[in-house]
């Protein structure tokens, strides 16, 4: 069984610089994405689409996507 994470964070700049960056280069490079989070841990194949959501409003602009396996 998969176990579901829901979490949320605040990072700062280069924390969520860093954190686009591992994400782009497992899109580019590898099959899957493996992510620590404290006791978590994130293990996510990747297929070739990856669906992208954006959400404006007045507090801001909030972009999201989905990881999918093959």
């Amino acid at each position: 069984m998969t176990d579901k994470i829901r979490k949320e964070f605040r990072l700062d700049k280069e924390d969520a610089a860093e954190l686009l960056r591992d994400i782009a280069d497992s899109l580019e490079d590898e099959g899957q994405l493996n992510m620590e989070f404290g006791d978590n841990k994130l293990i996510q194949p990747l297929s070739g689409k990856v669906p992208l959501r954006i959400y404006q409003d007045e507090s801001g602009t909030e972009l999201g996507f989905q990881l999918r396996g093959e």
